[in-house]
């Protein structure tokens, strides 16, 4: 009986385990297939739509669908050739309004250095550059008894000449300076005498002058003292003239008023 149960015990133990060898072999085999299953899956929707798009590139448009393409390009091309004509104007109004820019600055700095030269002409503008300075002095003399004092004095016909001379050497800009005071000449200036005194610019003034110059100091020395000059007779009356060149000098600008009441320009409506 013992026997018998030992057997019977040891039968039931293979029995048991050839069962759990089966069931693990069944266990691997299920992982194994949901394994590949799941990979099998994953390629087909990584390939889906490699095969969608694959398809529809292989399988014609239809004839409404083609004809709808080609008129679509046909209107981006349309579309593309306007825009790129739109731009070409573009850059041409782009350039046209550079050009006008650059002449307009151009004429603008035109226009500015001729109201800068206009304005040192009219004497409206204080003004530098080279030039001379005329000292005139009456010196003490003694005169004879009974002869005029007059021609020993400075006159306005001694300025006046002194001044158109140093115009007809090319002086661009001149002024007259007594004591604290100092006129500009323009065209409007006058000089002329008032008893014992010179009016200029309606300012009294008296010895000494000094008459500054802006122009080649060279040329308006040289007329100055050339022979037979505006300055030789002075120095038969004791009138003292000295003349130093100068590399710069600046003159105040004209002081008085420049105001137009008949004069206009030609050819203006009244």
């Amino acid at each position: 009986m013992k026997s018998e149960s030992t057997r019977a015990s040891s039968t039931w133990q293979a029995d048991n385990n050839h069962m759990n060898s089966r069931n693990k072999k069944s266990g691997r085999s299920q992982l194994s297939a949901m394994t590949l299953i799941l990979a099998l899956m994953v390629g087909i929707m990584l390939t889906l739509p490699f095969q969608v798009i694959d398809r529809a590139g292989s399988e014609p448009l239809p004839s409404e669908s083609r004809q709808e393409l080609i008129n679509r390009m046909s209107k981006m091309v349309e579309e593309n050739d306007q825009l790129r004509l739109e731009l070409e104007q573009s850059r041409i109004s782009a350039a046209g309004i550079e050009a006008s820019v650059a002449a307009g600055e151009e004429a603008s700095a035109e226009l500015a250095e001729a109201m800068a030269r206009y304005r040192i002409l009219a004497g409206l503008d204080a003004v530098s550059g080279p030039g001379i300075r005329l000292t005139l002095s009456e010196e003490e003399a003694e005169v004879p008894p009974g002869t005029e004092i007059t021609p020993y004095l400075i006159h306005q016909e001694d300025l006046l000449n002194i001044v158109n001379e140093l115009w007809l050497a090319g002086a661009e800009a001149i002024s007259i300076r007594s004591r604290d005071r100092t006129e500009r000449l323009i065209m409007s200036s006058t000089i002329r005498c008032v008893g014992s005194l010179i009016d200029i610019n309606n300012t009294r003034m008296t010895p000494p002058f000094d008459i500054f110059a802006i122009g080649d100091p060279d040329d308006l020395y040289t007329s100055l003292t050339m022979p037979r000059g505006v300055l030789e007779p002075l120095q038969f009356f004791n009138i003292h003239a000295e003349i130093v060149k100068l590399e710069e000098i600046t003159l105040p600008p004209y002081g008085g008023t420049t105001l137009l009441q008949y004069a206009r320009p030609a050819g203006e409506d009244e």
